[in-house]
């Protein structure tokens, strides 16, 4: 049995705005894995890069949605530490001062569009649908140009589906590490 290019389109939109509310979903590497399969197909690729990056921004407005309605439903914190209440106000400062590499950044950390989105609704002042769209578009390339690489260095099949996969896993790895030990502006 195969399944149609819309069904696949639809399963594919279904897994990337899941993994806003899931970020252990692996919206990342399905997306790569496709485009290793598509190489020579313009059409094709180009059509991935627009539906990945328009679910993308889907999944980041419905889940800021989300949040910002059980954020205004809260009655005391969730997490009552001191580190992560330092951690977003720190972030809602970033925000403020370069939105658009911290949104994108954010996009490519493992539930870093989530955390994002969790300080963006304590931010009045945060175009949060702009800078979604300009990560979605700038993750949904960068994803399918990992892919397309990968296919064209090994063809497309299960060795280069297998090393997407851990190219994505990596990046994610070590983008978490520099993130975690880059110095952070006061």
């Amino acid at each position: 049995m195969s399944l149609s290019l819309p069904v696949v389109a639809l399963l594919l939109a279904a897994l990337v705005i899941a993994d806003f509310f899931v970020p252990m979903i692996p919206s990342a590497t399905t997306v790569a894995t496709i485009a290793g399969f598509l190489v020579g197909d313009t059409l094709l690729i180009v059509t991935l890069i627009a539906w990945a990056a328009l679910a993308s921004w889907i999944g980041d407005v419905l889940g800021f949605h989300a949040l910002r309605h059980a954020r205004a439903r809260m009655r005391r914190p969730i997490f009552n530490s001191a580190k992560i209440t330092h951690l977003e106000i720190k972030l809602r400062g970033t925000l403020r001062r370069r939105p658009r590499r911290t949104t994108v950044v954010a996009r490519f950390l493992p539930a870093g569009r989530t955390a994002l989105a969790w300080a963006a609704v304590a931010t009045p002042d945060y175009p949060h649908g702009r800078m979604a769209a300009i990560a979605g578009a700038a993750w949904a390339s960068y994803m399918v140009g990992v892919g397309l690489l990968i296919g064209w260095l090994f063809g497309a099949g299960l060795l280069a589906a297998t090393t997407t996969v851990t190219s994505v896993v990596a990046l994610s790895l070590v983008l978490g590490w520099w993130f975690e030990t880059a110095p952070v502006e006061s």
